[in-house]
């Protein structure tokens, strides 16, 4: 019974505040590395789809990477992007994310980090590039990249292309939309803006160095960025 209470203490921490470090939650910790305690946890991932990892003595909740990004569903993720949203922002931000993933963590040294920040304007610099290049593609192309990267590009495209860069009277820009994509990675506590540069946090360095940039999926996606298909 008490292994039980503490799983769920430590399950409802990491609900709340995303981790669990040692130093300022050392009692947590101690349980997680409980072996009863664990074998709890272990029924957790199962049931609610997750995962809990542990680097640098501190504690991870994290979403199963067959699930939605980030563990967040397409009709919550478009609520970041205003009342009007369609699913072609979700696409859109979904893309962004990935690249913005691929800015930072593409390093090919031992550590993956490449830059301790990316400057907004250099974002959408580097995101019309790619728009712009994937947009002479026919059908059959784009067609064959979407299957392979499992994402929607055809709807990304149309839509970053039609967007003013910033506007003063307009709410949808590609300035805004950056926006947006970074208040989600926000709440996730996994990167912010400061001074107009975007900056990952270390839940996020930790995550990638430790866990995602094992997974050949996002390393797939890596060379996509690399070769220039995406």
């Amino acid at each position: 019974m008490e292994a039980m209470k503490s799983a769920i203490r430590i399950f409802k921490m990491l609900i709340l505040n995303g981790e669990i470090n040692r130093k300022e939650n050392f009692d947590l910790y101690s349980d997680y590395i409980d072996s009863n305690v664990q074998e709890i946890l272990s029924i957790f991932e199962e049931e609610f789809e997750c995962k809990f990892l542990s680097f640098d003595d501190t504690i991870y909740l994290v979403p199963k990477l067959d699930g939605f990004i980030l563990g967040i569903k397409p009709a919550e993720f478009r609520q970041y992007f205003g009342s009007n949203a369609t699913q072609r922002d979700v696409y859109l931000g979904f893309y962004i994310i990935m690249y913005i993933f691929y800015e930072f963590y593409s390093g090919a040294n031992r550590d993956p980090k490449k830059v301790d920040f990316i400057q907004i304007s250099h974002l959408i610099s580097k995101l019309d590039e790619r728009f712009e290049r994937l947009e002479v593609l026919n059908d059959e192309e784009i067609e064959d990249l979407e299957e392979e990267y499992m994402i929607n590009i055809q709807s990304s495209i149309k839509l970053w292309t039609a967007l003013f860069t910033d506007h003063e009277s307009k709410r949808k820009t590609k300035y805004n939309i950056i926006r947006n994509v970074c208040k989600i990675l926000e709440d996730q506590k996994l990167a912010y803006i400061v001074e107009e540069q975007i900056r990952t946090t270390p839940k996020l360095d930790a995550l990638m160095r430790q866990y995602y940039l094992h997974v050949d999926r996002l390393n797939s996606i890596n060379r996509a960025f690399e070769k220039g298909e995406l």
